[in-house]
């Protein structure tokens, strides 16, 4: 898919969009799901019209300043010898990522720790960092706290860059993620998945049995665990191990 391709794939997705009632910042303040589950899928991008027109009826999209369509930069950070790049292909719980997220419709920036736990939970904490400085004494206190490390043990990774979707159930109790556009960069090189995306359906404990878990089962869209963090590095680092993501790789390829 081409970036002529992705205009016009946003413009239809802006169509279907259109017909989902809208829920504002404020209103999904109580489906923040800081401690959730998460489902994750991968496809080719142009079934988000399917995925959209199948959950009209229930779900709702977030909508700032009239736009349901948002571009996300994120800056993710990680140990010279990519420590929590290899702990996520292993499968590793209790295991960290670190990146800056800078949010372009609001032009607000938080520091993050995403946190996997030993039963399968992602706890994600976060301070405002509004800085060029990115990692600063602000982020070395907050990283102490949340983790065992801190900035003299990281260094800038990657930069991913993607449009977003947010949807959240009628019943305020889950939300979803759909991003395609998506793109990444180092000191490097840089490289766009053009025709991919990604879906993650974050479910709280009191969420049961999602609309859009069946939406995709219905597409014969099965769920894989997918870091869009890993595709990033193993795609930008040839030297770094990729064995366990060859799979993945293969099959983004193709999709793409």
């Amino acid at each position: 898919m081409v970036m002529s391709e992705i205009g016009s794939l946003e413009g239809a997705l802006a169509g279907i969009l259109a017909r989902f009632k809208p829920i504002t910042l404020e209103e999904m303040d109580s489906v923040e799901l800081m401690t959730r589950t998460d489902t994750k899928y991968f496809f080719r991008a142009d079934t988000l019209k399917d995925i959209l027109n199948r959950a009209v009826k229930f779900y709702r999209v977030l909508e700032i300043n009239s736009s349901r369509q948002f571009k996300y930069s994120t800056t993710y950070f990680d140990t010279p010898g990519f420590i929590f790049y290899h702990d996520h292909l292993k499968g590793k719980l209790n295991r960290f990522k670190i990146r800056q997220r800078r949010y372009e419709i609001t032009g607000k920036e938080f520091f993050e720790v995403k946190f996997k736990t030993n039963k399968g939970w992602t706890v994600k904490s976060r301070i405002g960092n509004d800085c060029q400085d990115y990692l600063n004494n602000n982020t070395d206190i907050f990283l102490k706290t949340k983790t065992p490390y801190s900035n003299s043990q990281l260094q800038k990774s990657i930069t991913n860059d993607f449009i977003r979707i947010t949807l959240v159930n009628n019943q305020l109790t889950e939300r979803a993620t759909l991003d395609y556009c998506i793109g990444f960069s180092n000191h490097y090189d840089s490289l766009q998945f053009t025709g991919l995306g990604i879906l993650e359906i974050k479910q709280g404990s009191q969420s049961k049995h999602p609309v859009l878990l069946q939406i995709m089962k219905d597409l014969k869209v099965r769920p894989e665990s997918i870091s869009k963090y890993c595709l990033g590095v193993a795609s930008l680092y040839p030297g770094v191990k990729a064995n366990l993501l060859k799979h993945h790789l293969s099959k983004i390829n193709n999709l793409t």
